[in-house]
């Protein structure tokens, strides 16, 4: 009996392999894919860029900041602010994907001069973004509306320091402003 036994068990063995080799392999059929494509986000200015209209220097280094949400400005230290010249936040319209949340970044504080007339450059600090009346410093964010145009308008102002005597003249200087979907 033994030995049926040991012939019997010899020959499940053999065929165990044929059994494993059918269910080696297994198919998913139908499986689904998809993809969801966004319109680009864009931003672009549209009005002339920031400017913090006509400056009067005192003998002491000072700060004239520019509210984005108002246009208005406020100065601390010597320097007067004139009655002349327009001030103005810098306004830019995003557009992109309805209803989508958007990101704002602003340049770090330093990393923007005003430069002019042999003068020493002056730096701009304190970013801020204005999105829907709310005010962010150094970024910001938004969202788009359910809308067919998807539009949205925000503004930014920042706080230039004026040194002690600042030679007189005109000042200029560039800064970038970029949007991204959340």
């Amino acid at each position: 009996m033994h030995t049926l036994s040991r012939i019997f068990a010899g020959a499940l063995l053999l065929a165990a392999p044929a059994a494993f080799a059918q269910s080696a392999t297994a198919t998913a059929s139908n499986v689904p894919a998809s993809a969801r494509i966004y319109v680009p986000i864009t931003v672009s200015l549209t009005n002339g860029g920031m400017s913090f209209g006509d400056i009067f220097t005192g003998t002491a280094s000072s700060d004239v900041t520019l509210d984005p949400q108002s246009n208005n400005r406020s100065a601390t230290g010597d320097a007067t602010l004139a009655g002349t010249g327009t001030a103005r936040a810098a306004a830019f319209e995003v557009s992109g994907k309805r209803n989508a949340t958007y990101a704002i970044t602003l340049p770090t504080d330093g990393a923007v001069t005003l430069t002019g007339n042999g003068g020493t450059p002056m730096p701009l600090s304190k970013f801020t973004a204005s999105v829907n009346n709310t005010a962010a410093t150094g970024s910001a964010t938004g969202q788009l509306p359910n809308s067919a145009s998807a539009k949205e308008t925000f503004t930014v102002g920042a706080t230039l320091t004026v040194g002690a005597n600042q030679t007189d003249g005109d000042y200029t200087g560039t800064f970038n402003v970029t949007v991204a979907y959340n």
